[in-house]
């Protein structure tokens, strides 16, 4: 009798984890959002893990080495950790939203487009990286938008993301003339080296701003600085606001593996 519940305890642990998470939700609308993530790819795969680690007749080493992987994995899928990490690197610039004074030019990194399966372009998932310089130019807050940058992770010929920024700018209203494009540039030194070249043609050009992903501002500003720019940091794209206690956000999940991927990413590149 006692080597048959041992045999089932994985089962119970794991219905026991299910039942805490489903009570503590607080309704029934939360309730079923935990039960969905459990069923997604990432949450299946945390509950496989906590069997892994419940399972009896395991080696002491293997199971620490599986309380170790399903930690790392819970932290990696973890929103709140994910949101954390990226309010360190936007926290400064939480208060520099809207320039104080007009900008004679804006810089605004590569990025936030994507393309519909015709092949018209759109906004991505960054795309407040493209519609915040649009308000700010309909503000009166911006003289001249600079675009920049290409994709070169595709599947066919590049992307000139430079492009496809400028024709949504279009789009909203904003005059060709308006705009300067850079489709050369792969990534973010080339891009801002290769506004360090337009600048020393532009001397009339006093102050000259950047815009990106709030979260990405800290690296390209250090960036700038090596190409000698002095720039004005206009931040989008902020993705850590406050955040509810809810049992679903304890589950691993997309956002929190994108969240805390895109986090590490820019402190890698930075100390890099």
């Amino acid at each position: 009798m006692k080597s048959r519940l041992r045999r089932f305890r994985p089962l119970w642990a794991t219905l026991l984890l299910i039942v805490l998470l489903v009570a503590v939700s607080g309704d029934s609308l939360i309730a079923k959002k935990v039960i969905a993530h459990l069923l997604m790819p990432a949450g299946f795969l945390w509950l496989i893990l906590f069997v892994a680690l419940t399972w009896p007749g395991v080696a002491k080493s293997t199971r620490i080495f599986t309380l170790l992987f399903f930690a790392a994995y819970s932290l990696a899928g973890s929103p709140y950790l994910g949101v954390w990490l990226l309010r360190i690197l936007e926290k400064p610039f939480f208060a520099l939203e809207q320039p104080a004074e007009k900008l004679d030019a804006l810089v605004v990194l590569g990025g936030g487009t994507a393309m519909s399966p015709e092949g018209r372009p759109a906004l991505g998932n960054h795309g407040d990286r493209i519609t915040r310089p649009a308000v700010l130019f309909s503000e009166g807050l911006v003289g001249t938008l600079i675009t920049t940058g290409r994709s070169i992770t595709e599947g066919k010929a590049d992307r000139l993301l430079s492009r496809e920024t400028s024709l949504l700018w279009q789009a909203m209203g904003i005059p060709a003339e308006r705009i300067i494009e850079f489709p050369e540039p792969r990534n973010t030194s080339e891009e801002l080296a290769a506004v360090a070249k337009l600048a020393t043609q532009h001397p009339e050009w006093k102050r000259i701003g950047l815009g990106t992903s709030a979260s990405h501002l800290p690296r390209a500003l250090e960036e700038a600085k090596v190409q000698g720019l002095e720039m004005i940091p206009v931040p989008s794209d902020f993705r850590s606001g406050p955040m509810i206690f809810s049992p679903m956000y304890l589950i691993p999940q997309g956002r929190g593996f994108r969240d805390v991927q895109s986090a590490v990413w820019e402190f890698l590149g930075r100390a890099f």
